[in-house]
C-alpha cells in the first residue's frame, strides 16, 4: 500500500491546479497573439522605434510562452515517468492483486458487453 500512496502523491491531488495552469497557458497564448497582432499593425503603419519596441515586446512574450510551455511539458513528463515507475513497482510487488483486478475488470467488461447485446 505504500506504493499506492506514492502514486497518489505524484498524480495531481487538486485538479483545480491543473485547470489553473491550463488557463494560465491559454492566457499567455492569448497575450502572445495580441502582441503579434500589435507587431503586425505597427509594422504596417510605422517605422523606426515603434517597430523595434513592438518587436521587442513580441519577443519577450514569445520567450515567456516558450518557457511556460517547456516547464509544463517537463513537469508533465516527470510526473508521468514517476507514476509509471511507481505503478511498475506496485505491479511487481503485488502481482496477484494486479492479476485479480485485471480479471475482475475483464469479467465486468464482458458482462457489460454481453448484457448490451440482449
Amino acid at each position: 500500500m505504500q506504493t499506492m500512496g506514492k502514486i497518489a502523491r505524484v498524480l495531481p491531488a487538486n485538479p483545480e491546479k491543473v485547470v489553473k495552469a491550463k488557463n494560465q497557458l491559454l492566457s499567455d497564448f492569448s497575450d502572445l497573439m495580441s502582441d503579434a497582432e500589435e507587431l503586425l499593425a505597427s509594422t504596417a503603419a510605422y517605422s523606426g522605434e515603434t517597430i523595434a519596441g513592438a518587436r521587442s515586446k513580441f519577443k519577450n512574450s514569445l520567450d515567456q510562452v516558450r518557457t511556460s510551455v517547456s516547464e509544463a511539458q517537463k513537469s508533465a513528463a516527470d510526473r508521468f515517468d514517476t507514476a509509471a515507475t511507481l505503478t511498475q513497482e506496485y505491479a511487481r510487488d503485488n502481482p496477484w492483486k494486479v492479476a485479480g483486478i485485471a480479471a475482475l475488470a475483464g469479467a465486468l467488461l464482458s458482462a457489460l458487453l454481453l448484457n448490451g447485446r440482449r
